[in-house]
């Protein structure tokens, strides 16, 4: 199993008794009736990291009353893997004022909340979406060349940047982002990380399988954090885990891999001063 995770520091953590006991993990992301549905795999993804935590389930598109609102349920972290094309929103007045409201909650949240970095699968060329050209229907997102969190995220399009917000990219085993993966950009590299893809299943290989599998590794990373550390706010949550990161790249934050690759033994053990 930890080798299919492909944390580090993680089985070692586990060891230690950091499993997230105690803490809420808020999965949004749709389907999690049958094992292959896609909030199901990213819901377990985050519960192999933090078996220890509790979980809320609920479609991204569902929050709409006071058992199913960010502002009233129980969350030590969120975390997200779907996502909303602009060209959707854009088409409808009443889902852009949703996203609008599901971003502020999020911002006003004390959750450490964890984005998957792209939320699409990618052609390699420009295709259609909800009638609009452009990869995913993103149009500001390039057809060739490279991607970024700012131009070619859902949610960073919509202005989700608070400090509590990790966008979490994926490397592959040479740790190496792959070519349909977006990278940091410049405007959030300060809240970029990378980590491992698989999405652990009994086919499960080491490869990576999509940005939707790297989100609930960081969430089930900032469970066994805020278990550890009560005391830390979400935003506190997403410094230790962002400044604790292993470098990748060019030295220091870059615009590839943000802060690196993440690292739950080193983000259990920080040294220094809170940023």
């Amino acid at each position: 199993m930890y080798s299919r995770v492909d944390i580090t520091g993680l089985e070692a953590s586990h060891s230690a008794g950091w499993t997230g006991l105690g803490k809420t993990i808020t999965v949004l992301d749709s389907g999690f009736v049958n094992a292959e549905d896609h909030g199901r795999q990213v819901s377990d993804i985050a519960r192999t990291v933090a078996p220890g935590a509790t979980r809320n389930e609920y479609s991204l598109g569902a929050l709409e009353d006071s058992s199913k609102n960010l502002t009233t349920m129980a969350s030590d972290v969120i975390t997200s893997s779907t996502y909303y094309a602009p060209s959707s929103l854009a088409g409808s007045p009443s889902l852009d004022s949703y996203v609008t409201a599901v971003i502020a909650n999020l911002e006003a949240s004390d959750a450490l909340v964890t984005m998957a970095a792209q939320h699409s699968n990618w052609s390699s060329a420009s295709v259609i979406k909800d009638g609009v050209a452009g990869r995913g229907g993103f149009t500001a997102c390039p057809d060739s060349g490279i991607m970024t969190v700012e131009n070619c995220n859902s949610f960073a399009i919509k202005g989700l940047d608070s400090t509590n917000i990790i966008y979490v990219g994926e490397v592959d085993s040479s740790d190496n982002i792959p070519d349909w993966s977006n990278q940091a950009g410049s405007a959030h590299k300060n809240q970029f990380i990378v980590t491992s893809s698989d999405a652990i299943t009994t086919a499960s290989n080491g490869s990576p399988s999509g940005n939707s599998f790297a989100a609930p590794r960081g969430a089930g990373a900032g469970a066994l954090v805020r278990q550890k550390f009560p005391n830390l706010s979400g935003s506190q949550t997403a410094t230790v885990i962002l400044h604790t990161a292993d470098d990748l790249g060019a030295t220091g934050v870059d615009a590839v891999f943000g802060h690196g690759k993440l690292n739950v033994g080193a983000a259990l053990a920080p040294v220094g001063n809170l940023h």
